[in-house]
């Protein structure tokens, strides 16, 4: 992935990295392939969460963990005793969300975004779910797969 698919696919995660509380800017550790999934999954969480706080958005064991709280817990020092402003009921109710995409990154090729099934051919640390076309393409080796992804990163979030 070059420079110029990564300012391409910018607009459509500017949206989704306003709801990053850091100083630094957000981080998606994700292919290019998921990320109109993870502009739907942030359009059904702003739809039920307007004001939800985004924790991360990264592959885990082959599939979207896109994390967040239902609202911004504010200052640490605000904290208190540590207990989250909102009901146990918001909290499961964002989590289905999450979860519903979760499941439909379990088909979609991180890599392309076409149709795509589980790989494990890259154990024991780096199942992937890519399209055959995909998983032709990407580096079985862990170290030179690492190396694309930081190239990748380095392209998305400069």
């Amino acid at each position: 992935m070059d420079k110029t698919h990564c300012v391409i696919f910018r607009p459509l995660l500017d949206a989704v990295a306003s709801h990053w509380p850091g100083a630094q800017p957000f981080r998606f550790e994700i292919g290019p392939g998921w990320i109109g999934l993870v502009r739907d999954c942030h359009d059904a969480l702003v739809a039920e969460f307007p004001q939800y706080e985004l924790r991360a958005v990264k592959q885990k064991v082959a599939e979207l963990a896109f994390q967040a709280w239902p609202r911004s817990r504010g200052p640490r020092e605000a904290w208190g005793s540590d207990a989250p402003n909102w009901t146990e009921a918001e909290y499961r109710q964002l989590c289905r969300i999450e979860d519903r995409f979760a499941v439909r990154s379990q088909s979609i090729c991180e890599r392309c975004g076409g149709p795509g099934i589980l790989r494990e051919t890259r154990q024991p640390i780096w199942d992937m779910t890519l399209c055959d076309p995909c998983e032709a393409a990407v580096p079985m080796n862990f170290i030179e797969r690492v190396r694309q992804l930081q190239d990748y990163m380095r392209a998305f979030n400069a």
